[in-house]
């Protein structure tokens, strides 16, 4: 059966000296994975029509079989050259394509999230990357999938928590928020939240581009807080490969 679908290029990997296999992210299919027979032949029609970060049209033979389909025919549609030349960018947007790889449903219709993925490698590849854009970008992928951290309201008493009063504890393992009065509900992986980070969290829930994520004029303490908060919750549940440490070292 051929499949004739859209997809965001996510990992390509070696398979042979002329061969490769390229994830992709797919509105209809989910992630899927092509082998690309005979690619790097100097004579094959795929040559260019392919890249890391790429949004193709593209055809597959679907196997019956295997997770793994055989690539007819790839044409770009959007190839994000602003990626290429801003390293930052580039390495935002290979952790983007990272956590899709890893969190995204294989053979699962998700149109929600691979239209959030384009706009948002789009606005990288124009815009370039700050540290509170991927924030952002782990936070609403977080919540599209369904798995993101509760910032609303307290998981031990479910009343809704005030940005005013006692500092507050967000519990890594439970991931959510826990108030002063169910602070004795601390468990082993809890960490202080100050109000003002949750207050920039919440607002950057609520925001459906990276725009004002951007324009948020954080201190280095509220970033770095912030930034391990997240980074925490992630390795705990998700167990998220290692483009996340060498990307905070670098944007």
């Amino acid at each position: 059966m051929i499949i004739k679908t859209t997809g965001i290029v996510l990992r390509l990997d070696p398979f042979s000296r002329t061969s490769q296999v390229i994830t992709w992210l797919t509105p209809d299919h989910g992630r899927v994975v092509t082998l690309a027979k005979g690619a790097k032949r100097a004579k094959s029609n795929l040559i260019g029509q392919y890249d890391c970060y790429y949004s193709c049209e593209l055809l597959f033979y679907q196997g019956r079989h295997s997770a793994v389909h055989i690539l007819k025919e790839c044409s770009p549609q959007a190839s994000r050259d602003g990626l290429r030349s801003d390293w930052r960018a580039a390495f935002s947007a290979s952790h983007i394509c990272a956590l899709l790889n890893r969190l995204s449903p294989a053979g699962a219709a998700c149109p929600a999230v691979f239209e959030w993925a384009e706009k948002t490698l789009d606005f990288i590849a124009r815009q370039g990357a700050t540290e509170t854009v991927v924030l952002w970008v782990e936070l609403k992928l977080l919540g599209l999938l369904g798995m993101a951290p509760k910032l609303d309201g307290c998981l031990g008493c479910r009343a809704a928590v005030e940005l005013e009063g006692r500092p507050l504890l967000f519990s890594i393992a439970r991931g959510g928020v826990l108030c002063p009065a169910c602070a004795g509900m601390r468990d082993a992986v809890t960490m202080p939240l100050p109000q003002d980070v949750l207050a920039m969290l919440r607002g950057w829930e609520k925001t459906e581009t990276p725009v004002i994520a951007r324009r948020t004029a954080c201190t280095p303490g509220q970033i770095e807080t912030a930034s391990r908060l997240l980074g925490a919750f992630l390795d705990y549940h998700l167990d998220t490969t290692r483009s996340r440490d060498i990307l905070t070292t670098l944007v």
